[in-house]
């Protein structure tokens, strides 16, 4: 391992302490590469999203809200309502769409972002003088990222259910109650396509897609054997709201994809088994946050008595201090003594984080486009 990595692992470590019962959790902030190979990509243009979905909506906006099959006709005008589906919802969705995945990819770890409103006024000037190629390459761009909504789902409905298990009202009649909703259904689908400027080539496309979600605020109920409507006090939730919301968890999709990031890695320390009383100072320090004082507890009580979980957790606390080679070397030990699997899985959890580790610094260092390899691009086309 390069010490330059073995620097990085000691100046990213953040700790956390999770006590439950009498196990101790420790948590490393750990970097790890972006799914798409964005090495060599040193700056990436960020275009606004664009809306190319054919929206999948009610024949309505602002009007009356429908009603399903199950409501009684007899409650019609009582249940009366505006749409939720605002006007100007495109608009807001799309940016919504645009700030979020420009925050997802401006992790400002790898490539230098430049913003929507930026890389939009390149586009503009370079549509204009016929050569957008050139112009983004001119203003340093390598990369630029260009992405749309395909998919737009929205719909909305008067709904009414029967508690069928009859009650009974103050005057002692049976009756079975009635609870109305305003039900809205949504989803949405984002695509991007990022593309080597230089090359002229798509370094990678996807789509993502969200569930059909469902959303339903009680309006109204009956509460007597008269069928008397009673309205609830609710608020309706608008359409550009519950999608806009919706977007924010594409956030680390779009971030894994895209963008070397950190993720927290979790590791519970092991139980003081067999008991030695004198490991439980060490233990103590570790509630105390007192790393390097439990680390020469453990590691001297494994030195001397060759006790195989405070070797584990001297290994554990190693790895967090950034001495991965000691800490791995300490688990191949211990599993080589013991033929205990929990050395040799934590081996390989320590492996698997320095070799994201690894991966995601020679993205964030290489001078190779190693993605320009990719289908044949139109930036005219943008």
């Amino acid at each position: 391992m390069s010490k330059k990595l073995s620097k990085l692992i000691i100046a990213l470590v953040v700790v956390l302490v999770v006590l439950t019962g009498c196990s101790t959790t420790i948590a490393l902030n750990t970097l790890v590469p972006a799914k798409v190979d964005v090495g060599g990509y040193k700056t990436i243009a960020v275009m606004s999203t664009q809306d190319n979905a054919r929206w999948t909506r009610p024949s309505f906006w602002n009007s009356a809200v429908p009603f399903n099959s199950a409501v009684d006709p007899f409650y019609f005008l009582s249940l009366s309502l505006m749409s939720g589906l605002d006007f100007g919802a495109s608009g807001t969705i799309v940016d919504a769409a645009t700030d979020m995945i420009t925050k997802a990819v401006d992790t400002g770890i790898s490539y230098k972002v430049i913003p929507p409103s930026l890389t939009d006024a390149y586009i503009t000037v370079g549509k204009s003088n016929g050569n957008l190629r050139k112009t983004l390459m001119d203003n340093g761009v390598d990369a630029i990222l260009k992405t749309e909504i395909t998919y737009l789902f929205y719909d909305e409905y008067i709904s009414q259910d029967t508690d069928w298990l009859s009650s009974k009202d103050k005057s002692g009649k049976t009756y079975y109650k009635k609870r109305f909703y305003f039900v809205q259904q949504y989803g949405i689908s984002i695509s991007y396509t990022l593309t080597d400027v230089e090359n002229n080539r798509v370094i990678a496309s996807d789509t993502f897609s969200s569930d059909v979600r469902e959303k339903k605020t009680q309006i109204g109920h009956t509460e007597d054997a008269s069928g008397r409507f009673y309205e609830d006090y609710y608020t309706i939730t608008s359409a550009s709201r519950l999608i806009r919301d919706l977007i924010k968890e594409f956030t680390d999709s779009f971030r894994a994809e895209l963008s070397p990031h950190y993720v927290k890695e979790y590791f519970t320390f092991f139980p003081n088994k067999p008991k030695v009383k004198t490991l439980e100072a060490a233990y103590d320090a570790l509630d105390d946050e007192k790393w390097n004082v439990a680390l020469t507890m453990f590691a001297d009580e494994y030195n001397k008595s060759g006790h195989f979980n405070a070797g584990l957790n001297a290994a554990i606390l190693y790895f967090s201090n950034g001495e991965v080679t000691k800490a791995m070397d300490m688990t191949q030990e211990i599993y080589k003594k013991s033929g205990d699997s929990k050395a040799l899985d934590l081996y390989y959890r320590f492996k698997q984080i320095t070799d994201r580790e690894g991966a995601a610094e020679r993205q964030i260092n290489s001078t190779e486009k190693i993605g320009a390899g990719g289908a044949s691009a139109d930036l005219i086309g943008f």
